[in-house]
This record gives structure tokens, C-alpha cells and sequence, in this order.
């Protein structure tokens, strides 16, 4: 099974796009811990129709990709794609997991297919850091989608729907658990990390609106997702 070398990922200045040919990652190569599962780079997938790769020094190996800049495709996936073919061992049902960053709730979504399925949008925010996330359907948090795939190869395809947001690397899991590295005090999206804090969603905060208009003459919370936030009922 192909290991990739240092060189291979090597970090290159400023944030720019570079062509990234298809490649096929064995399922189980780079987790010899967990029976079956694997890492998958973000840039390392074939990137077309705008996506780019960019450096941060929190990124695995210094890189991730992003969609291209002030495009939004809320209704339908974009034109942007990053395409990710990996070997299955045996069939399973499947769970994966993205590490982004996702800044707020705005820039926090890319759309979603495997094996030419149906088209899901992935969506959470996580603040200032970088955030584990399993693949789930928009608002459903804590319910990842479960993918029954069979052995041999298969395909994940990330969309465009937003700008601002990152996408790191990839875990493909037969096993259901979470990759290391989720360390923040937060609980995203209902709290992200802005500043060293955690800010809660508007509806995190229990019985309030979000808008300047049925918050008129309420006092404002502070709330990461909302332009005005107010309690309109006990807590």
C-alpha cells in the first residue's frame, strides 16, 4: 500500500491553487490502530472548478483546500469540485469524518455525494479552530449519514455551497469512532470558540428570537449566528 512521503505534501508559500491528479487511498493504510479506517488529505483529491489549496500551520501538513471565493450555491452543489476515491476492505457501514474550519454561520458548509447518491449539505461552525466533524445532513448535528459500502473502490465528492470555509483531511471509519484531535471546551455548533471563548448560537441560550425585529426594545444577547439575539421567555 502507498505510503505518501514528506516531500510529497510539502508546504509551498502563499495560498494558491495547484493541479492535484486523482488519487486511490487504501482504506486501513495510514490507521494501523483501527482495523479498517484511514486519513485521507484534503488536497491530495483530484480539485477542480475552482477549489485551491491554501497553508496554515494548524493544518495537517500545513495544507487544506478551499472553494473559490464569492461563489454561493445554497440550492444545488456548485461547480467546484474535490473528488476522493478509496479502497474498502470488506463491506461495512461506513461513517466519515472532516477536519475544517468553519468560522461562523455563514462560511461553515460544503455539499456532499458518495458513490453518485444522493447530494447531502454538510454543515457546522467551529469558530477560531479546527474541528472534527462527521459528514451529516445540514442542521441534523450528532447524526452522522452511514454509508453501506461494499468492498472495492468508491468515491466521496465535495461541493462548492459557501466561501471562507477550510477543509483539512478526511476519516473513513467502519468502526464508528471519532478521530483524536477535538479538544476545544465548545460543544459546535451550538457554541463555537471566537477569542478563547466559547459564544453560544442564539438558540443555544433557550427561549429567545433572532432578529431586530421581534428583539425590539428586548436586550441583546450575545450570540455568534445572529445579528440581534434576545430572550423573549424564561431560561
Amino acid at each position: 500500500m502507498k505510503r505518501w512521503s514528506a516531500a510529497s505534501i510539502a508546504a509551498f508559500g502563499g495560498l494558491a491553487a495547484i493541479g492535484c491528479d486523482a488519487e486511490v487511498t487504501s482504506v486501513g493504510a495510514w490507521a494501523p490502530v483501527v482495523s479498517g479506517s484511514s486519513y485521507i488529505e484534503a488536497e491530495l483529491g483530484e480539485l477542480t472548478g475552482g477549489f485551491t489549496v491554501g497553508e496554515e500551520s494548524r493544518a495537517s501538513g500545513g495544507r487544506f483546500i478551499m472553494p473559490p471565493g464569492g461563489v454561493s450555491s445554497a440550492d444545488a452543489p456548485g461547480l467546484a469540485r474535490a473528488r476522493y476515491r478509496f479502497e474498502a476492505p470488506s463491506g461495512a457501514e461506513y461513517v466519515i469524518w472532516g477536519r475544517l474550519h468553519a468560522p461562523n454561520a455563514i462560511n461553515n458548509r460544503f455539499w456532499l455525494q458518495v458513490d453518485g447518491g444522493p447530494w447531502y449539505l454538510w454543515r457546522i461552525s467551529v469558530g477560531e479552530i479546527w474541528f472534527w466533524d462527521d459528514l451529516h445532513d445540514d442542521v441534523r448535528y450528532g447524526e452522522p449519514l452511514r454509508f453501506s459500502l461494499a468492498a472495492g473502490t468508491h468515491e466521496l465528492i465535495l461541493a462548492n455551497a459557501v466561501d471562507g470555509v477550510w477543509l483539512d483531511r478526511l476519516y473513513f471509519t467502519p468502526d464508528g469512532d471519532e478521530p483524536p484531535g477535538n479538544d476545544t471546551p465548545c460543544d459546535p455548533p451550538h457554541s463555537i470558540e471566537v477569542g478563547g471563548e466559547c459564544l453560544p448560537s442564539c438558540g443555544a441560550l433557550s427561549g429567545t428570537e433572532c432578529g431586530p425585529v421581534p428583539c425590539a426594545g428586548r436586550e441583546a444577547l450575545d450570540a455568534y449566528d445572529c445579528s440581534v439575539c434576545c430572550r423573549i421567555e424564561g431560561p
